[in-house]
């Protein structure tokens, strides 16, 4: 039996994919991290699950003429302690023994999105896209060596995600991106420091689920996996930033509302 296509024609998006992505939608999220870094024979590591949330827009449809333009923006947000297990430069007895302390961290992605869907066949729709976006981590270590941090930069690059309607009302998804880490820095202002990154790179992979429950409303899951490098800096006020490596694995649960 013919599926019916969403802008009519042969090559026409899938209507229920149409309808998965084109919402608002808010969400909970829980991630967990690891950060890793080394320098000077010693090794910083930070990890734990954190409590957060994802929300975000996204259109597909005609857009000035042009069928099947996909735009979006998509915000993660998540806070809480982390194990910090490491060396801290300038602090008392820094380099001198292990420091152990917890990280009061938050960390903020916000990217924005421009593609244009293509039919892969009736139920299974890819949307090639172009991805700019800004991230930052604020960590705060405690204690007495302790110290407050600040981590920033821009990301842009591909990413291209596959849509396949398993029936009418669910559509499943699989979205896979490479970005540049570009413009980076880290400052800690209680040790006079600030020092600017290099270009590095960022891989990410996400697979989600979309439940259309009614006209408008949806629910939606999702698991993601996030890995990014910071290329380290220069010395400033005697004072470096290290290479380091951050893996974020994130699930999310929530709920959309469609309004095409």
């Amino acid at each position: 039996m013919p599926v019916a296509r969403a802008d009519g024609g042969a090559n026409a998006l899938n209507p229920a994919v149409v309808a998965a992505e084109t919402r608002v939608s808010l969400g909970f999220a829980i991630q967990g991290t690891r950060y890793g870094e080394n320098f000077a024979g010693t090794s910083d590591q930070e990890s734990g699950v954190l409590p957060g949330l994802t929300a975000g827009i996204s259109r597909l449809g005609p857009l000035l003429g042009i069928s099947g333009v996909y735009t979006g923006v998509v915000y993660d947000f998540a806070g809480g302690p982390l194990t910090y297990d490491g060396y801290v430069q300038g602090g008392p007895g820094a380099g001198l023994a292990p420091y152990t302390a917890t990280d009061h961290a938050r960390f903020n992605s916000l990217e924005v999105r421009l593609g244009r869907g293509v039919a892969l066949s009736p139920r299974v729709d890819i949307i090639p896209f172009v991805a700019a976006g800004y991230q930052n981590w604020y960590r705060d270590i405690g204690g007495a060596g302790g110290y407050s941090e600040f981590y920033r930069a821009a990301v842009a690059g591909l990413g291209a995600r596959v849509d396949v309607a398993v029936t009418d009302r669910l559509v499943v998804s699989a979205t896979a991106e490479g970005l540049a880490v570009i413009g980076g820095r880290a400052s800690a202002p209680a040790l006079g420091f600030a020092g600017d990154f290099g270009t590095s790179g960022e891989e990410a992979v996400h697979l989600g689920a979309d439940w259309r429950l009614g006209n408008a409303l949806h629910l939606f899951a999702g698991l993601g996996l996030r890995h990014f490098d910071y290329t380290g800096s220069g010395l400033d006020n005697g004072i470096y930033e290290p290479p380091s490596s951050t893996l974020i694995v994130r699930s999310e649960v929530g709920v959309t509302f469609g309004f095409r």
